[in-house]
């Protein structure tokens, strides 16, 4: 890919809204983490979801060398944690950041949603590993405004006012 097509892939997906979740696991060295925009449902049987990391970074060769991983979906209230695991020199697992842990490892209270389990599949794409996580456990956290990364910042959405209709898409015939 030449340098203005990747900058133009890059660009084109700065314009996609993404919701934001963490991904963290334990490879034997302690607990690992990082901020991830590309998770996706892939499978409701068996449950199945995907995400990707960089493969040039140190925090994915851990994350795709752990057993276990778990899927923190964050919520609005989260963003200074989702900007913390973004970045390579951010504060990770501190006690502030209100981590817990169970018979499983790491939780993250007021998660949206946490998702528990094995990677199936690392597939190396490109510069990157897309990673099927086999979900053997899905916890609910209470509802709330969803975090969101669009154009190199963190947003909240807000609802459309009550009552209001989206315009018509019109579709232009062949």
């Amino acid at each position: 890919m030449t340098g203005s097509l990747a900058d133009q892939f890059k660009a084109g997906f700065r314009r996609h809204a993404a919701g934001v979740a963490l991904v963290v696991g334990d490879d034997g060295d302690g607990p690992v983490g990082a901020t991830v925009s590309s998770v996706a449902s892939v499978s409701v049987d068996p449950p199945l979801l995907s995400f990707s990391l960089a493969r040039t970074s140190s925090v994915g060769s851990r994350l795709v060398g752990s057993a276990q991983l778990s899927v923190f979906v964050l919520s609005a209230t989260q963003a200074e944690l989702a900007m913390a695991y973004a970045d390579r020199r951010g504060e990770r697992f501190a006690d502030h950041q209100g981590w817990v842990r169970d018979g499983r490892g790491l939780v993250l209270p007021g998660a949206a949603a946490t998702f528990r389990g094995r990677p199936g599949h690392v597939i190396p794409a490109g510069g990157s590993w897309l990673v099927l996580l086999e979900v053997d456990e899905v916890g609910l956290g209470a509802p709330g405004a969803p975090l969101v990364h669009h154009d190199r910042a963190y947003w909240t959405p807000a609802p459309l006012p009550e009552g209001r209709a989206l315009p018509t898409l019109r579709v232009a015939q062949a």
